[in-house]
């Protein structure tokens, strides 16, 4: 896999990884749908969580697939 590939695909399930759970403590909820890429950078996504209304951008790093 190339360093530039994307690691989330739309409509890929995602979670709130360690980092983004210490990083964003008030989000309202830890999972979500990827539903398009980020705008500013080849490692953001676009995730509407679950219980939001608008997706919000958040780096990769932020982010695991959630396998539940």
């Amino acid at each position: 896999m190339s360093i530039d590939a994307p690691v989330f695909r739309i409509g890929d399930k995602v979670r709130l990884s360690q980092l983004g759970a210490n990083r964003i403590k008030k989000a309202p909820s830890k999972t979500g749908r990827v539903v398009g890429a980020g705008k500013t950078s080849r490692r953001a996504f676009r995730v509407l969580f679950d219980g939001m209304r608008f997706p919000v951008s958040l780096h990769q790093s932020y982010l695991e697939l959630d396998d539940r």
